[in-house]
């Protein structure tokens, strides 16, 4: 198998664990490659000079060589400085990690995808809702599997989505009816309002869980529990679902 090198690939770290007694494998997400699995070798040990480095939201710049799936990093640096975030909107940042890890398969480059992962992260500092929604508008899309939201949707009437056909109009409301004006803020990126937030939130949640074929998320999970220890209400996550083991290359 021919080897592969590659040079100062930006980059941001989906997920990392221990390899070996002083190792870390990682997988990255950069815009050419897509979602890659490497190894950091000695990046656990004492005297590591990379470890510092390899923290989430930390901008880098990846060198790798390669023969088969898994990579070895030959050259790590920052490439700014991290977006400073915590609490809740770290967890969503957390949760669109889990999705790109559980939905995009290596090797398959989305530099469309990566660029909307690096416009999401400043925006979850005062726009975590409505930034979110985007950002898996723009996973669905990316993945061959976007809504259907027409230039005719509207705003005053009601629709159930049908995950053939698109929206369908209806004239009572229920669970799986939305508002016109909700589909059309959707897909324009200007979701404003509980009530928008809601139904974006709603069809997401259904349309996350036809790919994820039932396996629950665990971000999800821990800041649903985290939100209930604190009485303060729903996630805003919306593939919330019960607890899940890692996700698998």
């Amino acid at each position: 198998m021919q080897s592969r090198r590659v040079e100062l690939q930006p980059a941001y770290l989906l997920h990392t664990r221990g390899y070996g007694d002083t190792s870390l494998l990682i997988e990255a997400f950069t815009p050419e490659y897509g979602r890659v699995g490497l190894i950091a070798k000695g990046a656990r040990g004492p005297r590591s000079k990379t470890r510092a480095y390899l923290q989430p939201l930390q901008p880098l710049l990846l060198s790798w060589s390669a023969r088969g799936e898994l990579g070895t990093v030959t050259g790590i640096e920052a490439q700014g400085q991290p977006v400073p975030l915590a609490g809740e909107a770290m967890f969503c940042a957390w949760y669109a990690n889990e999705l790109l890890m559980r939905l995009c398969a290596r090797e398959d480059p989305h530099p469309i995808l990566f660029a909307a992962y690096v416009s999401l992260l400043p925006r979850l500092r005062e726009d975590r809702e409505p930034a979110l929604r985007a950002f898996e508008c723009r996973l669905l899309d990316e993945l061959g599997y976007g809504l259907r939201l027409p230039a005719d949707l509207e705003p005053g009437l009601r629709y159930r989505y049908d995950w053939e056909r698109g929206p369908l109009p209806v004239g009572e409301d229920g669970e799986e009816v939305f508002a016109g004006s909700s589909l059309i803020a959707l897909r324009e990126d200007r979701l404003r309002g509980a009530g928008q937030l809601q139904d974006a939130r709603r069809l997401l949640r259904q349309a996350l869980h036809r790919q994820l074929a039932g396996k629950p998320l665990q971000t999800a999970l821990l800041l649903r529990q985290l939100r209930q220890l604190e009485s303060a209400g729903s996630s805003g996550l919306a593939a919330v679902a019960p607890p899940a083991t890692d996700a698998k290359p």
